[in-house]
């Protein structure tokens, strides 16, 4: 099985530790795109580090909040901070760092080592992708469908083909996390929220 090169582009579906959820997509030089997901009952971050630190990527977007909203960072420039939401889980109908708890703090050290090497770290959000890039057939699919039928639809539309097929959504999120790294390195790639904070990128 390939591994990323340090001239890959990786997109990161980030999941529970332990949950066998976390699934890692790049583009392969073989012009493929391949999947490898982290077992289950195995040590997701471990793995993580394992497959990405030692020659890291050139890009890495990541399904996962990277930052926290910026009245814990900066308690003083609002008069009614939000402790919850930052402005890009608000406009794009994301869940709260917070509730997400200890995934946020993994993401976040993540991505610190990563960017500690050299990677640039992107968060994304599959969702809004969905909603903002994909046709309004494939939008009302999306987690409704099953993933292998959406899937093969989605292919056609990525920039490369790829060299196993998905079988879950967690395949299709770390796909569209991937597709929101090639727009950003062909500068196609949109984002919410407020750059001190932090962005979502589509």
């Amino acid at each position: 099985m390939p591994s990323p090169a340090p001239d890959s582009l990786c997109g990161l579906d980030f999941g529970a530790r332990t949950a066998g959820t976390t699934v890692l997509a790049w583009n392969g030089r073989d012009g493929r795109l391949h999947l490898r997901a982290c077992p289950r009952q195995t040590d997701a971050d471990a793995w993580l580090a394992q497959l990405l630190l030692p020659q890291p990527p050139r890009l890495v977007a990541i399904d996962a909040p990277l930052s926290l909203p910026r009245a814990y960072c900066h308690p003083d420039t609002d008069e009614t901070p939000d402790f919850f939401f930052r402005t890009a889980d608000r406009l794009a109908g994301a869940m709260s760092p917070l509730f997400l708890g200890g995934l946020t703090a993994r993401a976040i050290t993540l991505a610190h080592h990563l960017q500690h090497r050299g990677s640039t770290v992107l968060e994304t959000y599959p969702r809004l992708v969905v909603q903002r890039r994909l046709p309004e057939n494939l939008q009302a699919r999306y987690r409704r469908d099953f993933p292998e039928s959406f899937a093969r639809d989605l292919l056609p539309l990525l920039p490369h083909p790829c060299a196993e097929p998905p079988t879950s959504w967690h395949d299709v999120d770390a796909l569209l996390a991937w597709w929101t790294a090639w727009r950003y390195t062909h500068r196609q790639a949109m984002s919410l929220g407020d750059p001190q904070e932090g962005l979502i990128w589509y």
